[in-house]
């Protein structure tokens, strides 16, 4: 097969796989029937009319780093990961356009090369831009939305072949509903994204009690651009993240004592005492308030992507789940109360962030002022007790699972918490009649395309 006119680069189309395809976390894997990763939008027509002939399912997967089956499937699996350039650049109203399977961490480069940051980040950069967007990944701050806000424009192709540039104003419900789409709607090939000039943060961290959080946090939100918080369990302890826009010079630790602090004790210390608690579950809670008992104050000035972004190497799963904003406090010591009177091993802290309320019918965040409360638990620790514990208590909240993390929820339970959820399904009905975007996945939290939820 040749190389790509315009491109550069030679596509793999139709390859069939050597091994099961795995994410990030290690707990979802598929055997597609080939693998495809397209090299321009032309391949991407290409391989849905190959797909359209042979009776096949699509799922477009990122970086894999969604801890549900949201990108597996039996039939073509259509990795972006050569889709990954930047194809514009308006200096006027600083927005940038880039192709789907751009990393965020590349992104985040190519923004500063042009004196442009993102107004927010999650705390992982390693998924694509189109990964990300598509399971809803937010960052934390309450005047500020998920990622899916910052969309300007967007292309995607469509069951039929079809390449759409859709925006506010051309093909404009389309754009409303695929910011956040899981995939259900076509395959997004470019993202236009709304910037702003590029800024440093002032982050501060330190411990408190919980009780002091529980509190205080309501007015500590309000007092900061940006809050992320973590519970310890077993541990009296909550440390709390402020970061705010500052004109201070960049004030960081030396490369040394970075590495020291955010790899050697954030990762590989913490890692193999994971490890070991893994092994003997009953020193988990000493492991728990030894590693909350160690953190103390700190911080720093940098550039807003590294304030935002840090290194995870240790493997895990996590739920997390979207509630109304002053349910947050209530919510977390629910959870407290439930690891304490279970007797559960939990080894890893619970974290809570916030964000603004949006318009996006799939958008955790639609229609409310938003808090986050994450669960996690290392990569091969039994978790369901724990996690349907947890989703019993962000059930009586209507609480909204994240679409790229484990939950138990189906179409018929998520359809009453999403005003505009209706509205979705009717444009996935037109524009995937006949379901070449589904996956069990799919089936179970949308429900089969053009169905009654």
């Amino acid at each position: 097969m040749g190389v790509n006119a315009g491109t550069g680069r030679t596509p793999a189309l139709g390859t069939r796989p050597s091994a099961p395809w795995r994410n990030w976390g290690g707990n979802q894997r598929c055997n597609p029937e080939v693998i495809d990763e397209p090299a321009s939008v032309e391949d991407v027509v290409e391989l849905l009319r190959a797909a359209r002939d042979a009776n096949q399912t699509v799922k477009a997967v990122g970086a894999g780093h969604s801890f549900t089956d949201v990108a597996c499937t039996n039939g073509r699996l259509v990795r972006l990961n050569r889709l990954n350039r930047v194809i514009d650049h308006d200096p006027v109203c600083q927005t940038i356009t880039v192709e789907a399977g751009m990393r965020l961490f590349e992104l985040n480069r190519e923004l500063d090369q042009r004196g442009l940051a993102l107004a927010n980040l999650g705390d992982i950069d390693r998924q694509t831009i189109a990964g990300a967007l598509a399971t809803g990944t937010h960052g934390t701050g309450a005047e500020l939305g998920g990622l899916a806000t910052f969309v300007r424009e967007l292309e995607i192709v469509t069951a039929d072949g079809q390449v759409l540039r859709c925006s506010a104003d051309e093909e404009p419900e389309i754009f409303h509903c695929a910011r956040v789409s899981l995939g259900a709607l076509g395959i997004i090939t470019s993202y236009t994204l709304q910037c702003v000039p590029a800024f440093r943060l002032r982050m501060e961290e330190r411990p408190y009690s919980i009780d002091e959080v529980v509190e205080s946090f309501a007015s500590t939100v309000a007092a900061n651009e940006h809050v992320d918080g973590y519970w310890w369990p077993y541990a009296d302890v909550c440390t709390l993240k402020r970061a705010n826009r500052t004109d201070e010079p960049i004030q960081v630790r030396p490369p040394f004592k970075q590495w020291r602090g955010d790899m050697l004790f954030g990762n590989y210390i913490y890692g193999t005492l994971v490890d070991i608690g893994r092994i003997r579950s009953s020193l988990v809670p000493r492991i728990m308030r030894w590693v909350a008992g160690g953190i103390g104050r700190s911080w720093k000035v940098d550039q807003s992507p590294n304030v935002f972004c840090a290194r995870r190497l240790v493997p895990f799963v996590e739920m997390e789940y979207a509630i109304p904003r002053d349910a947050l406090t209530d919510a977390l010591l629910r959870v407290r109360e439930l690891v304490e009177r279970g007797h559960l091993t939990v080894d890893m802290p619970v974290e809570l962030r916030v964000a603004a309320a949006d318009d996006i019918p799939l958008s955790m965040a639609n229609g409310r002022a938003t808090a986050y409360l994450a669960v996690h638990a290392s990569a091969g620790r039994p978790y369901a007790q724990y996690f349907r514990g947890v989703e019993e208590i962000m059930d009586s909240y209507g609480g909204r699972p994240h679409w790229g993390k484990i939950h138990f929820q189906t179409a018929a339970t998520l359809a009453p918490r999403y005003p505009q959820w209706e509205r979705f399904r009717t444009l996935r009905a037109k524009l995937d009649p006949e379901g070449r975007f589904v996956n069990a996945y799919t089936e179970r939290v949308l429900g089969p395309p053009g169905a009654a939820s």
